[in-house]
């Protein structure tokens, strides 16, 4: 076990990070409670996002440990957990950002649109409803295509047209969209 942490612990000042996770990996299947080897795993773990982080509280650990062992355990792994529950935080927060931006573009997102079809007497109603009042958020290309799918198949053949030209300047390649605007054009010749 000894050998694998001086391995991890020599990776980890190497900044091979993998290496350090593996080894302090290794030293914990020999000896599953050590906790210079968990918490080795768990800064070499979050190095990989938070490097200046992880080295400054790798090299703060080595040099508390040697004073107080229990106590620089202890309190490395509360810092390591404030620092977890931060970014469970901010992903907290991204989650809900979408929502936020509609809001603030006074938009629909999609998924809600599809609601209001659903309440609404027909597909042209629901898209009446909301065309001259707000627009429609849509943040993926999947939702984008079957957006356009829905213009077409409810005949509403230029409204589709001008979002087909639209997407091709941001999905150039896509292959959905340039098949849609060339059987678009030939009807229209």
């Amino acid at each position: 076990m000894i050998k694998y942490k001086e391995k991890a612990h020599n990776s980890f000042f190497k900044r091979e990070y993998e290496k350090a996770l593996f080894n302090y990996a290794l030293a914990l299947k020999e000896v599953p409670k050590d906790n210079e080897a968990r918490i080795g795993a768990m800064l070499s773990d979050m190095a990989f996002e938070k490097e200046d982080e992880a080295i400054a509280l790798f090299e703060y650990y080595e040099a508390t440990k040697s004073l107080d062992k229990e106590n620089a355990d202890a309190m490395i792994e509360q810092i390591i957990e404030s620092v977890d529950q931060s970014n469970d935080y901010i992903f907290d927060l991204l989650d809900n950002i979408e929502d936020h931006i509609a809001l603030m573009e006074d938009g629909i997102e999609y998924q809600d649109f599809l609601q209001l079809i659903n309440r609404s007497e027909s597909f042209k109603k629901a898209l009446e409803d909301i065309m001259f009042s707000t627009k429609i958020i849509i943040h993926k290309k999947e939702d984008f295509i079957d957006f356009v799918n829905l213009l077409l198949e409810h005949d509403y053949k230029d409204l589709a047209l001008n979002y087909i030209e639209s997407a091709l300047l941001y999905y150039p390649s896509e292959l959905f969209f340039q098949t849609k605007l060339k059987q678009l054009e030939q009807k229209q010749h």
